[in-house]
């Protein structure tokens, strides 16, 4: 009984771990497994421990497949799973000091930092004055080696 509890709890925590990636709770399944097949080794012998090892392995890859297949189909897998790809690049357009001085409009909301447009490039930025909101005009002040600054217009 405690053999079967161990491997529904080694699935029950593989299922998890999709939904709380992090790993604890894929560990936590593994040591269930691992004790499950060492009782099994010591109660049935080396074939039972074999066949309760590898069953489980071959019950908690068809979960994950058919969590990762099916669950995305649902409402609550539209919720949980990225769905769209991200185009972009990574490299900031890197500005010079004519920018100094140019007006612009701030693409999100700076909490300080934040994505702003000028000239229609976009940049990254940070606002001396604080909290601004989207699509609020802003001129730059000045740039360090990574960022504009920027201010209220």
């Amino acid at each position: 009984m405690l053999i079967a509890g161990l491997i529904l709890t080694t699935l029950v925590l593989t299922a998890l771990e999709v939904f709380l990636p992090g790993g604890v709770l894929g560990v936590a399944a593994v040591v269930c497994l691992v004790v499950a097949t060492y009782l099994s080794y010591e109660s049935f012998g080396a074939f039972t421990a074999t066949m309760v090892f590898f069953a489980t392995i071959l019950a908690a890859l068809v979960l994950a497949i058919i969590q990762f297949r099916y669950l995305i189909k649902t409402p609550m897998g539209r919720k949980l799973f990225l769905r769209k790809t991200v185009d972009g690049h990574s490299n900031v357009e890197q500005s010079n000091d004519d920018i100094i001085g140019k007006a612009g409009q701030t693409l999100t909301r700076f909490n300080p930092s934040g994505m702003v447009e000028i000239n229609g490039k976009q940049y990254e930025a940070y606002s001396q004055d604080g909290f601004i909101e989207e699509n609020q005009p802003v001129r730059v002040v000045a740039r360090d080696s990574f960022k504009l600054i920027i201010q209220k217009s």
